[in-house]
């Protein structure tokens, strides 16, 4: 995941776009994080692929952070993140895709992520990365979609790689692999099953769907919420 100057990750309607998408899968997974009772008000939170700070602001709103960390390439959305975070008086670090050297050891309480790990060449490193700055008896959650269980994926990727963007096959299995090798104990779930499922198909972009079928497994069978923990 490079540092990438470019105007905005899709087009600039489509990125508005994706955060009105989007934000029905954050609350989702914020949920979690709340009824697992493992983070405490005064917490440092980082976003691994923060894009425009949506959910960072929604964790600011549900989880009161004394610390917002947004870790995102794409020059133009960390500017726009950075306008859409700066009324809180949280303290807000917004850092590119070097960003991990900036990180101390053990800093961080909870680690996010939203349909990232697709971008990620090197699923090992990334872990190894999460396991050296998260603290102690804390946990990552990493929501994925775009994987290779997924049979949307194949056609979601032609997609990705005719807007330019470069992305990688993963399965969930190797996943929880590299995260147990990294030294992090990984529990995996559907991020959703159940709920009504928001989708207006008369909008043109990318993630299409072949049927309401299709739609309704993917949100309650394929998109998945990985957990890992630091035991140490």
């Amino acid at each position: 995941m490079s540092e990438v100057i470019r105007t905005h990750f899709f087009d600039y309607a489509e990125d508005k776009r994706l955060d009105e998408r989007n934000v029905h899968f954050w609350r989702a997974l914020v949920g979690h994080v709340q009824a697992d009772g493992c983070v405490l008000p005064g917490a440092t939170v980082l976003d691994i692929g923060c894009h425009r700070g949506g959910l960072l602001e929604l964790v600011h709103e549900r989880l009161r952070p004394s610390k917002l960390i947004g870790l995102e390439p794409l020059i133009s959305a960390r500017r726009v993140a950075a306008q859409r975070l700066a009324r809180f008086a949280t303290e807000i670090q917004l850092v590119g895709s070097d960003g991990w050297s900036e990180l101390p050891d053990a800093s961080v309480d909870l680690i996010l992520g939203h349909e990232v790990l697709q971008y990620i060449s090197n699923p090992s490193w990334l872990m190894a990365e999460i396991r050296r700055v998260l603290a102690p008896g804390r946990f990552a959650y990493l929501v994925l979609g775009c994987h290779t269980e997924n049979p949307l994926w194949v056609n979601w990727k032609h997609e990705l790689e005719e807007l330019g963007h470069v992305v990688y096959d993963h399965s969930p299995l190797e996943l929880m692999a590299a995260g147990s090798h990294a030294g992090l104990t990984p529990s995996v779930r559907p991020l959703r099953d159940t709920g009504w499922v928001f989708h207006d198909p008369s909008v043109c972009g990318p993630f299409t769907y072949p049927s309401v079928g299709a739609l309704l497994k993917h949100q309650f069978r394929h998109k998945l919420l990985f957990r890992f923990e630091n035991r140490e």
